[in-house]
């Protein structure tokens, strides 16, 4: 059986250590997509925090890319973030370790890689 993009979805989270500015953690990402073999889509969404006083400091990145997305979450008062990548390509989540030293972040954590699978209908 062939897989086609969209037929499975694979993601795995990573706890970054580190502080980088909003175009600095944008870069990482579009670094992060390029050593995974993706392909940025557009550009990334930003959403800064705190809204209305609510909340910690930090960004929400999202970089569409064309096998899904990157979405790095940060928190500046913690000296960290969060990576979730989520694509319907495989990939390995080690080729962000070089991306991440690059930007002197250091990895801490990687969670456990998940498959999830659209079945055919009616089965």
């Amino acid at each position: 059986m062939t897989d086609h993009l969209g037929q499975r979805m694979y993601s795995q989270n990573v706890v970054l250590r580190g502080a980088l500015l909003e175009d600095q953690w944008k870069e990482f990402l579009a670094r992060c997509a390029a050593a995974m073999g993706m392909t940025p889509a557009g550009e990334p969404a930003v959403w800064r925090y705190p809204v209305d006083g609510k909340g910690g400091n930090g960004f929400t990145i999202i970089q569409p890319i064309t096998e899904s997305f990157l979405v790095v979450d940060t928190w500046t008062d913690h000296d960290g973030a969060y990576l979730h990548i989520s694509s319907c390509k495989r990939f390995s989540v080690t080729d962000i370790v070089e991306p991440a030293g690059e930007f002197s972040l250091g990895v801490e954590f990687m969670g456990k890689a998940e498959t999830l699978s659209l079945s055919p209908r009616g089965m």
